[in-house]
């Protein structure tokens, strides 16, 4: 007997950009598993809508990417650990007719570390720049994961105090700090372990802040979430002083893979999800 088709996907404002379709209907496919995932444009008026027409569309989990990461939150039933500390779901899964609100992408991005750049951030000191969505999840995922110190740097200075406050409160083993990029010792540099791009710097048409690189130890890891182009201008630099870097792609592809294992059960075809991810970024 052939089995009900069961619709997974994204829901967003713009959405048609998302690689996610591509990488997760490989993964579903690698299985033979009777899912399609799809994109779903949604505005933000449009969220009330939308989820009371869930089980009418067949949809069994979801994706959330920007503006509707917070937005989506009244409509969950339960939110997990960390999407409670993050403040935002990216992950939507259905268990009867209860939704539960999770967020993969921090644990994303650490997985990235370990499973591509064979990096421990536990006990690290790590510049996180940025303060925004991105950059919390993150934080919050080095908070967890048993960073020993996160300085994060902001052009907006006031929101990395008020981040950094906050999660200092939240984790006792992490000390969390902020700085301007004025204001930030330079010394600091030579410490750091790890230096992550949490920002939209390095996409197209956004510039590089003039970051001291030449001051990292040749230690420092150097990774950027930003995955288009696949080497960012800020990698580009660090690899020309001799730097370890970790890509933006991780995050995408591994974030995605926790999302899967949610709502199937099934390890995650992690080969097939990023020969299909690179070969879309390479076009």
């Amino acid at each position: 007997m052939k089995q009900k088709l069961k619709i997974l996907g994204i829901i967003g404002d713009p959405v048609s950009h998302s690689l996610s379709p591509l990488m997760h209907n490989a993964a579903l496919g690698h299985y033979k598993l009777p899912y399609l995932y799809m994109p779903f444009p949604v505005k933000n008026e449009e969220l009330p809508d939308f989820f009371s027409s869930l089980n009418r569309r067949k949809i069994v989990g979801l994706n959330v990417t920007i503006p509707h990461k917070q937005a989506v939150i009244p409509f969950m039933d339960s939110l997990s650990r960390e999407a409670r500390l993050i403040g935002a779901v990216n992950t939507v899964i259905m268990k009867g007719k209860k939704l539960i609100g999770r967020n993969t992408d921090g644990a994303g991005f650490i997985t990235s570390l370990r499973e591509e750049a064979r990096y421990d951030v536990e006990k690290k000191h790590v510049i996180l720049l940025g303060a925004g969505g991105a950059a919390r999840a993150i934080a919050v995922a080095l908070g967890l994961s048993g960073t020993r110190e996160v300085l994060l740097i902001n052009r907006t200075p006031k929101k990395a105090h008020d981040l950094a406050s906050e999660l200092g409160k939240k984790f006792s083993q992490t000390v969390f700090s902020a700085s301007s990029l004025d204001d930030i010792d330079i010394s600091y540099w030579a410490l750091a372990d790890l230096l992550i791009n949490a920002t939209s710097m390095g996409m197209k048409g956004i510039k590089l802040w003039p970051l001291p690189l030449h001051k990292l130890s040749k230690k420092t890891i150097v990774s950027d979430i930003v995955y288009n182009p696949l080497e960012t201008p800020l990698l580009r630099r660090a690899r020309r002083l001799k730097l370890k870097t970790h890509p933006g792609w991780g995050m995408l592809l591994y974030q995605g893979a926790l999302s899967f294992e949610m709502w199937t059960g099934r390890p995650a075809p992690i080969a097939v999800m990023k020969q299909v991810l690179l070969d879309a970024l390479q076009y």
